[in-house]
């Protein structure tokens, strides 16, 4: 069972909702619908039951009606021959057993026969005894079962087979045999092809199989349904007008023989019938658990006293009005552990397993909240049998591994274990975006490792993008694909930081620095041909740029840094330096992704050693959720590794492929 956490609860709330989910879930697994608790009264409640039985009693009248009355005037005639036949017989037969069972029982009463007396008395002991025990009951159902069935099935086939023994038949048989043995073979022929196609059409048409053609999903139970229909009334057509089967079918006794078959027919469904089993207990308890959790309940009892002349009485009317209390938080958690630890005990007994799933911990909000909300459920935990799975993020989860250091919290005496889902790594990309499209290739799988970091939500949104990417410019070159992909995430990711930073206050000094950010931020949202190349300059120049204690070594041929100023907040500072950083990032994906040669630089870059290791790419992107700072200097070693430049390129960067501008109608000069 899985619940999903709620943004915001409370405990009484959330364990109300526990305890619905979890009676409602195992009345359906065993086959018992809840109870509505509808907002009809009752009336209308009544109404639509009856509506309800009505249509359902209308349609099966529809078919039994017309079926029944079909029956009985086919087989009426038969069946009185055999009831005016027999009728006598069987009286008397039932008569003298009656009779000898009613002088038994005289007997008994009156005390002539000693031994039958203590025999019914132990056999009554018995049976009283026996009430507890299920054996009984189901080794009569399995007698009753098998009993009825066998029965059923042998009259069956033994009114089949007295066609076999009927004398006029196989008289009739001979004679065509030596009259007209060609028409006589043809005929079987005929009529055995018949059948076996008839046959495969039905095995056709219960087949259940269904494959799709274009937008459609083809069922053959719907071809093959009229087929086997029409074959089937095709072969009882040519049975009645054929003349060699029609004077066979003419045979007086085949109306009594089909009564036979159908009776055992009937007889042996009848051993399929059982009676209606007892609710079980744990069902029982569910609903009343259910009615106490979602109704107010109340009952009124009235007493009317009065002397025995109506006119002269006095009366008085006492009435009590009941309503079942909600049960409070404790109450409620003993109520719901020990009827989940009952659920767990019959589930293990089938060899099935209590699992409840607590989805999504982290919706509450920061570390704390899912920490107080992780206190308050801690009293269902612990129930025998049961195993609970909590997903909570990653700073409850740090918290509870650092094993009560330096103090003991909620996670440490809560959860036995946490395990910590740990980004995939570039073969363990490959392998599940392989099982997602068979387009995506190992540079386009590398390139989507290294966007998401390994983070498997983010993998597979790039993958799907990619595709998408694919489909749109109908191209699988990567440096186009590459290009594109990694300046829309850029424009998304900087729309983001230019939102953030209009918060912050700015003033005539410093608002440089969001004036280049706006130019790079309108490059990015709407890229043009014509510009690119003032685009990545500018993107290499945001890159480099760095804020703060920490300044780059300014070589001769390097553009100016934008100095520290020391009126920028540090909210603000730290929000260019991540802007600034993200930029470094993306554009180190660039310089690797969108130029030709891609797997000749993989191998040059891989004998630098680990630095070189595409591998090296998620890590830094990984770390640019830990900090700016430290991602830097990792993005620097993959930069050496790559042999990509540490700093700007002097004369600025040229696109890597010219075209012609469609919007400004000129062309871009390489």
């Amino acid at each position: 069972m899985i619940v999903q956490t709620p943004a915001t609860y409370t405990p009484h709330d959330f364990l109300l909702s526990l305890s619905v989910q979890l009676c409602e879930k195992y009345m359906r697994d065993q086959g018992y619908d809840p109870p509505e608790f509808a907002q009809l009264s009752p009336v209308r409640k009544l109404l639509r039951r009856v509506r309800f039985q009505a249509k359902r009693l209308g349609r099966w009248s529809s078919f039994a009606v017309p079926a029944a009355a079909l029956l009985v005037l086919g087989l009426s005639a038969s069946v009185r021959s055999l009831y005016e036949q027999y009728a006598t017989s069987v009286s008397d037969f039932v008569r003298t057993h009656i009779d000898a069972i009613r002088d038994d029982v005289i007997a008994i009463w009156q005390g002539h026969a000693v031994v039958a007396s203590v025999t019914i008395t132990f056999g009554g002991i018995a049976w009283w005894q026996a009430r507890h025990a299920a054996w009984l009951p189901r080794m009569l159902g399995r007698l009753w079962m098998r009993g009825i069935r066998r029965i059923g099935l042998l009259l069956a086939w033994a009114s089949a087979a007295t066609v076999l023994l009927d004398e006029q038949i196989r008289q009739h048989a001979l004679h065509l045999h030596r009259t007209q043995p060609e028409a006589l073979y043809q005929t079987v022929a005929y009529t055995g092809a018949l059948m076996a196609v008839w046959w495969l059409l039905r095995l056709a048409r219960d087949s259940g199989v269904e494959f799709p053609l274009g937008r459609w999903h083809v069922s053959l139970e719907k071809i093959f349904r009229p087929l086997a229909a029409a074959v089937g009334t095709y072969l009882l057509l040519y049975l009645i007008d054929n003349p060699q089967t029609h004077t066979l079918l003419a045979d007086p006794e085949n109306p009594l023989r089909l009564a036979g078959i159908i009776a055992g027919v009937l007889v042996s469904k009848a051993g399929d019938w059982h009676p209606q089993p007892e609710e079980p207990e744990l069902v029982t308890r569910c609903r009343t658990h259910l009615y106490r959790l979602q109704t107010i309940q109340q009952a009124s009892h009235g007493l009317t006293t009065g002397g025995a002349a109506q006119i002269l009485s006095l009366g008085t009317n006492h009435t009590t009005s009941v309503s079942t209390v909600p049960p409070n938080y404790p109450e409620l958690v003993e109520e719901f552990r020990e009827l989940l630890k009952y659920i767990a005990a019959e589930k293990v007994g089938d060899g099935k397993t209590v699992l409840i799933a607590i989805d999504e911990v982290d919706r509450l909000g920061a570390d704390t909240e899912a920490l107080a909300f992780l206190r308050e459920i801690k009293a269902i935990l612990g129930v025998p049998l049961v195993h609970y799975l909590i997903s909570v993020a990653e700073d409850v989860g740090a918290a509870f591994v650092r094993r009560g250091l330096p103090h003991r919290d909620v996670t440490d005496s809560s959860l036995d274990d946490v395990i910590h889902v740990q980004p995939s790594t570039l073969k363990e990309s490959r392998a599940i975006l392989a099982k997602r499209s068979q387009r995506l290739k190992g540079p386009h799988v590398m390139l989507a490792h290294a966007l998401s970091g390994g983070v498997l939500r983010d993998l597979l949104r790039y993958g799907l993008q990619l595709r998408e990417i694919q489909d749109k410019t109908q191209s699988y070159e990567l440096t186009h694909i590459s290009r594109h992909l990694i300046l829309e995430e850029l424009a998304e990711t900087f729309a983001g930081f230019r939102t953030l930073l209009s918060k912050q206050q700015w003033t005539h000094d410093t608002s440089s620095v969001l004036a280049s950010f706006r130019t790079l931020c309108g490059y990015l949202r709407d890229p043009c041909p014509c510009v690119e190349a003032d685009m990545l300059q500018t993107l290499e120049q945001f890159a480099f740029y760095s804020e703060g204690p920490r300044s780059r070594p300014v070589d001769a041929g390097d553009p100016p840094h934008v100095p520290a100023d020391p009126d920028l907040s540090s909210e603000a500072r730290q929000l260019i330096d991540e802007a600034s950083t993200y930029a470094y990032f993306s554009l180190t994906l660039l310089d690797i992704f969108s130029t030709e040669g891609l797997e000749r630089r993989t191998q040059l870059a891989a004998e630098q050693g680990p630095d070189g290791d595409p591998e090296r790419l998620a890590d830094a992107r990984q770390e640019l959720g830990i900090s700016p700072y430290s991602a830097r200097p990792l993005i620097d070693t993959v930069r050496k590794a790559w042999s990509l430049p540490l700093g700007p390129t002097p004369g600025g960067r040229i696109p890597p492929q010219a075209v012609d501008c469609p919007r400004h109608r000129r062309p871009v000069i390489e």
